[in-house]
């Protein structure tokens, strides 16, 4: 389904319309003909089918009570869709995104709705990848994390420098230990995930703090880097 925010025509939109699909390049908005995607049976397509289709069966044994509470939280705390608008999810959503999150990390469910705030984001953080004997990883602050927080880290290997917009190439990569102390390298699971690193790819890494008894995520701090070999 597109996504609208209205302007004199249409301010912005992305996603698909019937067989049109709207997105975005450097060189602007555009639109294309869309294709009916093949079955997708990569491992970690299944991992994270798997994880929300858990959440969702768990869903369906919570009490009302239970229930009534998460759409309660969800009206109360909406979230920012890929234009950056806050909309607000259902009660079955905001479980499940919460629960499959903390599935990943093998982390303990949840049949109550979180009462904490959110995790505070990072001040800084400095990304580079060194194929060589220079450092490779994340550096920031503040270090370490408290405990309980983690880093949850998405990132995309680009061969073309130029590409800017990478929306649809982010992938969830790692999830660091608790209280991890900077700097952080990544660079084991990003290779697993897409392959040999060479000199001149770009690594755009996009990190939240996770919190691991509620499941929830700071706001995003993101950096991106070109590849070299000392």
């Amino acid at each position: 389904m597109a996504l609208i925010t209205p302007g004199p025509m249409a301010g912005q939109i992305s996603g698909r319309i019937g067989s049109t699909v709207f997105s975005h390049n450097r060189g602007g908005p555009y639109c294309r003909n869309g294709t009916i995607p093949t079955l997708v049976t990569s491992e970690y397509a299944i991992n994270a089918k798997a994880r929300m289709s858990a959440a969702s069966q768990a869903w369906d044994n919570l009490t009302d009570t239970q229930r009534q509470a998460w759409i309660e939280w969800a009206r109360s705390n909406p979230v920012v869709n890929r234009l950056g608008s806050q909309v607000t999810v259902g009660g079955n959503a905001a479980y499940c995104g919460i629960n499959s999150r903390l599935a990943y990390g093998a982390y303990p469910a949840l049949d109550d709705p979180p009462i904490a705030d959110p995790p505070t984001a990072l001040v800084t953080m400095t990304l580079a990848m060194d194929i060589g004997i220079g450092a490779s990883g994340i550096t920031y602050t503040a270090t370490p994390l408290a405990a309980n927080e983690h880093l949850y880290v998405w990132a995309c290997v680009l061969d073309n420098p130029a590409v800017r917009y990478i929306e649809n190439r982010l992938r969830l990569i790692v999830v660091s230990a608790a209280a991890q102390a900077s700097p952080y390298d990544f660079s084991a699971p990003l290779e697993a995930r897409f392959g040999t690193l060479m000199v001149g790819q770009k690594v755009v890494a996009r990190v939240t703090v996770l919190h691991d008894l509620t499941g929830l995520v700071s706001a995003p701090i993101q950096d991106e880097t070109i590849i070299v070999s000392t």
